[in-house]
């Protein structure tokens, strides 16, 4: 009777404890003390943070807990705290005006006797003008120029967060007029807007409003200024210094790189640039030439194409525009082939251009002989640093194309210093550098024709100049093409010359080098 009368009591107990579980955590917390059991208040849930624009938005679940008075919130931000009370049926606050940075919040539910309950923590970030999504917004506008009346820009392309985007500017009787951005027509494309105010005091703006991620709030974008400032690519200015010696390494130099821009009519490209998009720039420039001082000592075919644009989109664009009649006409001849498709640049026939043949390499230099250069202690008239057994390096001497410089083939590349010394003082012109006329048969010797070349001379050995511009050279690379290396200032007195070049490697990874003549010409 006893054992039956322990199991009932048991199971009553068993009872009582899951009615008791049905009543969940999350809402009752209690403990027992030496006066009994002891009631918590039940805690929030189901913390959230969502950012807004210089605000943040917190949201809880409350407990289904009768007791609960207040809401607290508190939240601490760079090491201040701050607390708010709120309605105990409060499920939302909102935190205004915020500067850039991390908040952590606390939230927790307060009986009218002062009792907390357990605190949810969670953090969150506004969005602000030094957010890094700020940076993620269109910018509209790309590069920009300023010419004929007319404001000619690439526009960004177009992303999703963008909600409204025109640009502000002057027309030429002073009056405030707006550009809408129009999605897709207006995006990653080139735009021009007439009757534009060439007035560099006449700002133009960006104006954007735009969706924040995850967040209910749009924002208005500080306006962005247009500078009206020549903004010219790396590429265009290696370019322009290669072949006319102006740069930008100094202001002065930047000065007078801007003043031949300006005052150019006509310019020639032949080597290998980012883009040509740099050409409107050039407000007076009616005449480009592509190619013409590439010489092949055959015809060259479009296989053989080696000088490349990184962006020949924007570089049509640029050159379509350029050649309208009220923005520069400009007229473009391009060397290469009469069909159109050639070894510079574009591989399409376009209405804007004239085409030429391809230039032939020039027979009528004076060539300097190996006779006039000194032999060294081995007996050759140049000498290499770099040993290999393989190498005769006089070749390069010979002004024959067909008889040429070949370095044993490694696994690294190399590089080779060259040294020459002529009998007596001699005024040259510059280098005449002539690329092997690469056999049928050989699929591995197009990878080992030199890119480049450092060029410099001297009348003591000593004291060294460089023979163009530029320390380093680009180098044609199709078969037997001629590359002329001119005396920076037309002509120069030498006695001493330096030639570097370095491997080339094809796609088994192969190293060595092919050349078929390095000579001086007067």
């Amino acid at each position: 009777m006893n054992m039956r009368k322990h199991i009932i009591n048991l199971l009553f107990a068993v009872v009582a404890f899951m009615t008791g579980c049905s009543e969940s955590l999350e809402d009752t917390y209690s403990d027992f003390a030496g006066d009994g059991k002891i009631r918590y208040v039940a805690k929030c849930s189901d913390l959230d943070i969502t950012a807004g624009w210089e605000r943040l938005i917190v949201t809880w679940v409350n407990g289904t807990d009768a007791t609960i008075d207040k809401i607290k919130v508190a939240w601490l931000f760079e090491g201040q705290r701050d607390s708010v009370y709120l309605p105990g049926t409060a499920t939302s606050f909102e935190l205004t005006d915020l500067a850039d940075g991390t908040y952590q919040f606390y939230v927790s539910a307060v009986d009218k006797f002062g009792n907390e309950s357990l605190i949810e923590a969670y953090s969150g970030r506004p969005y602000t003008r030094e957010h890094e999504l700020m940076r993620s917004f269109s910018q509209g506008v790309l590069k920009s120029y300023f010419l004929k009346e007319k404001m000619i820009f690439f526009s960004d392309q177009y992303n999703d967060n963008i909600v409204e985007m025109k640009l502000q500017y002057k027309n030429t009787a002073g009056e405030t007029k707006y550009y809408e951005f129009k999605n897709p027509d207006s995006y990653n494309t080139l735009v021009t807007i007439d009757d534009v105010s060439m007035n560099p005091e006449d700002t133009v703006y960006v104006l954007r409003t735009g969706i924040l991620e995850n967040s209910p709030d749009q924002v208005v974008i500080d306006p962005t200024a247009i500078s009206r400032k020549k903004n010219f690519s790396a590429g265009f200015v290696h370019a322009i210094t290669a072949r006319y010696g102006y740069s930008t390494d100094t202001q002065e130099k930047e000065d007078e790189f801007l003043e031949f821009i300006e005052n150019a009519e006509e310019l020639e490209f032949d080597y290998s640039v980012e883009s040509l998009e740099d050409i409107l720039f050039c407000t007076n420039l009616k005449r480009l030439v592509v190619g013409k001082n590439r010489y092949f000592t055959e015809q060259a075919t479009r296989d053989n194409r080696s000088q490349i644009l990184k962006n020949d989109k924007n570089s049509y664009a640029a050159l379509s525009k350029a050649a309208e009649d009220d923005i520069l006409g400009l007229e473009v001849e391009y060397y290469g082939n009469q069909s159109g498709v050639g070894m510079h640049y574009f591989d399409k026939v376009y209405s804007f251009m004239t085409y030429r043949n391809f230039s032939a390499a020039p027979n009528d230099l004076e060539i300097i002989p190996a006779s006039a250069f000194k032999e060294y202690e081995d007996g050759n008239k140049i000498y290499c640093e770099t040993e290999d057994i393989f190498a005769d390096w006089d070749v390069l001497l010979d002004n024959n194309k067909n008889t040429f410089l070949q370095t044993s083939t490694q696994p690294s590349m190399r590089t080779y210093e060259m040294y020459m010394e002529l009998e007596e003082r001699t005024a040259i012109s510059g280098i005449k550098v002539t690329q092997i006329v690469i056999p049928r048969n050989d699929r591995s010797a197009p990878y080992f024709l030199p890119d480049m070349m450092v060029a410099q001379t001297s009348l003591d050995g000593v004291v060294w100049e460089d023979v163009t511009f530029l320390p380093s050279n680009d180098l044609g690379r199709v078969s037997g093409e001629v590359t002329l290396l001119k005396i920076a200032e037309g002509s120069r007195e030498v006695k001493h010359i330096k030639i570097t070049i370095r491997d080339g490697s094809d796609p088994s990874g192969n190293w060595s080098c092919r050349l078929a003549g390095i000579d001086l010409y007067k």
